[in-house]
């Protein structure tokens, strides 16, 4: 009988103890010791409770549009109200500096379309055309023939790519200085050959130093990223062309041209922009548009009729009118372009 006993008891004390393991561990849990799962509850505690801060809001929500806030007000103060306000005071008769206002409707747009104004839009056009294809196509090949192996090719980049530091105002001064009849460089060698040509006071001349300043203000522009497009260049395309047997031209005109299709699209939206709008110091620094108006283009002629003739309604409408034919053209030549643009190799 005593061994069944003592066999009864020592089940008893094991069974006790057993049961008693979970009730430690539950208390463990309780306590936070180490290496029980129980330890979770406390950071879920704490994180609902941050959860109620009002500081919480402000981090999540909020904070990307506090961020933007200052950027708006200067985006909103220097470029989004003065154009709602030229759109707003393009359809009125604006006298003494905007303190008196008169509904016209588009009179002052049917005035942009008179044969004298008629031909400021005319000239920009053109002049602006011949400024984008020059700037664009000398850059192109100053870059193809850097790409060369040729000595030299770090030091000619750096001389043909330093006008881009200069602002239009001071390459203004410049090519006055140059084509000046008396003392300017150009007509000092000119002489030589006994030609001293005038070429402020002739309508044709003053527009092709015109035309030279600028495509040469934006060729450095130009020639950076045509010289870093031409380095990112894949060389399977041209080494199969190779193989093919096509000819330099050939690999240039069929496989380099297209492969720089996206670069060429970036650079015509960047061109067209600066000649209908960055021309202006230019303008005002070489010939004051003239002579006889031949170099006075749309965005000079705001000017003048802004601030020299206090024609503010009118030139509210020529500001319109090139914002919007300068946003058609841009869409027109995404669109015409977007099957001959290719991205990627």
């Amino acid at each position: 009988m005593q061994p069944q006993q003592s066999a009864a008891r020592d089940s008893r004390s094991s069974a006790v103890s057993v049961a008693s393991v979970p009730v430690a561990a539950t208390r463990g849990h309780g306590n936070g010791d180490h290496g029980n799962p129980g330890r979770l509850r406390r950071p879920v505690r704490r994180a609902r409770a941050s959860s109620g801060r009002p500081g919480a809001a402000l981090n999540g929500r909020l904070l990307p549009y506090l961020l933007l806030a200052p950027t708006m007000v200067v985006i909103a103060t220097f470029l989004y109200y003065p154009m709602a306000r030229t759109a707003y005071l393009s359809f009125f008769d604006v006298a003494l500096l905007g303190r008196r206002l008169r509904f016209v409707g588009f009179d002052n747009f049917r005035e942009l379309f008179v044969a004298e104004n008629l031909s400021v839009v005319v000239r920009t056009a053109v002049i602006s055309g011949l400024v984008v294809v020059l700037a664009i196509g000398s850059a192109l090949g100053a870059a193809a023939l850097l790409n060369m192996k040729i000595r030299g090719t770090r030091i000619y980049r750096l001389l043909l790519i330093w006008p881009l530091a200069l602002s239009t105002a001071v390459a203004g001064v410049m090519f006055l200085m140059l084509f000046n009849p008396t003392f300017g460089s150009v007509n000092v060698v000119l002489r030589v050959f006994g030609v001293n040509p005038q070429w402020f006071t002739k309508p044709i001349l003053a527009q092709a130093v015109l035309i030279l300043a600028l495509v040469w203000m934006k060729f450095g522009y130009n020639l950076v990223f045509y010289s870093a497009a031409f380095q990112n260049l894949p060389q399977e395309p041209l080494d199969a062309a190779l193989v093919d047997g096509a000819s330099p031209w050939q690999r240039f005109r069929h496989v380099t041209v297209p492969l720089l299709s996206p670069v060429t699209l970036f650079l015509f939206v960047t061109n067209t922009s600066f000649a209908f709008f960055d021309s202006f110091a230019m303008i005002h620094v070489m010939t004051r548009g003239g002579p006889l108006d031949s170099t006075t283009l749309m965005i000079y002629d705001v000017y003048q009729n802004a601030f020299q003739f206090r024609r503010t309604g009118l030139a509210a409408a020529e500001a319109m009118l090139m914002f919007v034919a300068v946003v058609a053209i841009i869409l027109l030549q995404l669109r015409l372009t977007r099957r001959r643009v290719h991205y990627g190799s």
